[in-house]
């Protein structure tokens, strides 16, 4: 039997990055993961770039709802061309999988869902879930949510792990080390408890404190810093030359039920450095304390300030958490082995999808 060649489209809730092909050949920038995505399964992606330019009218409406519910909308317009609609969000998924229930036939429907669990979302998952054929997971704790609280079909949850660019995010062993630690992001990041754990100490600290994703408050603007720490925006190449010259890579975290802070973990343990992580009920499925990286209590600056002074004081200590944690990514946290797990969940809904329609 001839292989199926599946239609896929790739919903994307932002604005898909243009031009950068030369960067990332040219190891400059870091491989866009929808970009990984769509090359392999040689699919179409749509973004909020596709939605503005819809003028269908019910893509119009749905704009009044917010760009996440008018890409919805394109996607829902669209499916009668697919075999396989994938939602990188629940944020998309929920108002898709609403749509879709106003077809008498469907496309199969994956989605990623980043955060199961808060209240508001809770009545669209347990009305919805049925137009969804598999929802992935990074945490634990969601996992358990959506089939214990949801009632969401366990076969439909799969838990996964996050990625990094292993490609990009490597050991550079000519990088000049500083007596310096970083972090990075703005998701649920306890950037006080960080600033006050290394008050005074004989390091710089410097916070890359910008995400193009969250929609958080950076509780570095307006504070006063000590004269250690500095805070700022940081591209993505200035970001792993910052990773490589500094020591550690410290990840703070308020108390979360999701993976939160999991891509700053995932780059510094690309690069070869030691992570030390707040570990939150949500970030407990990457690290393995004392093995790849160090866990401290969340809003604990006694505790990690602690664990800093360790791991500056012991060098060895340090490289030997960043050789495991750059084993991690190779082993199973790869961008390429993400787009293997996504891409056999997609293939075998739509090939069910497209078996069904036949029988028909």
């Amino acid at each position: 039997m001839a292989e199926i060649r599946l239609k896929v489209l790739l919903l994307i809730p932002s604005y898909a990055k243009r031009g950068v092909e030369v960067a990332t050949a040219e190891n400059l920038h870091p491989t866009m993961d929808y970009y990984a995505l769509q090359e392999r399964l040689g699919a179409d992606i749509a973004d909020y770039a596709s939605s503005d330019g819809d003028r269908h009218p019910l893509v119009r409406a749905a704009r009044l709802a917010g760009r996440d519910v008018a890409l919805a909308a394109h996607g829902f317009l669209k499916a009668s061309r697919y075999d396989v609609i994938f939602s990188n969000g629940e944020n998309i998924g929920i108002p898709l999988a609403a749509l879709l229930k106003l077809r008498r036939t469907r496309p199969g429907h994956v989605l990623i869902g980043h955060r199961l669990s808060p209240k508001k979302k809770a009545p669209f998952l347990r009305a919805l879930h049925s137009q969804m054929d598999a929802i992935f997971v990074y945490a634990a704790t969601q996992r358990a949510y959506g089939e214990s609280v949801l009632g969401i079909p366990g076969s439909k949850l799969h838990l996964i792990p996050f990625h990094a660019d292993s490609r990009f995010y490597q050991p550079m062993p000519d990088a000049l080390v500083e007596r310096r630690i970083c972090s990075a992001g703005l998701e649920l990041r306890d950037y006080p408890t960080l600033i006050e754990a290394v008050r005074g100490l004989d390091v710089e600290i410097c916070l890359a404190a910008a995400s193009p994703w969250s929609k958080r408050k950076n509780e570095t603007t307006d504070r006063s810093l000590p004269p250690n720490v500095s805070a700022r925006s940081y591209p993505y190449r200035e970001l792993r030359d910052l990773y490589a010259s500094s020591r550690l890579v410290v990840v703070p975290l308020y108390e979360n039920d999701f993976q939160a802070g999991v891509t700053t973990m995932l780059e510094g343990m690309a690069m070869g450095k030691a992570v030390i992580v707040s570990r939150t009920s949500g970030q407990s499925d990457v690290v393995e304390h004392d093995v790849n990286g160090l866990y401290v209590p969340p809003g604990d600056p006694a505790a990690l300030r602690t664990a800093i002074l360790h791991l500056l004081d012991h060098p060895e200590e340090a490289e030997r958490l960043g050789r495991a944690g750059r084993q991690t990514i190779e082993s199973t946290m790869s961008l390429s082995r993400w787009v293997d797990r996504l891409e056999s969940v997609i293939s075998e809904t739509g090939r069910t999808v497209v078996e069904r329609r036949s029988r028909m």
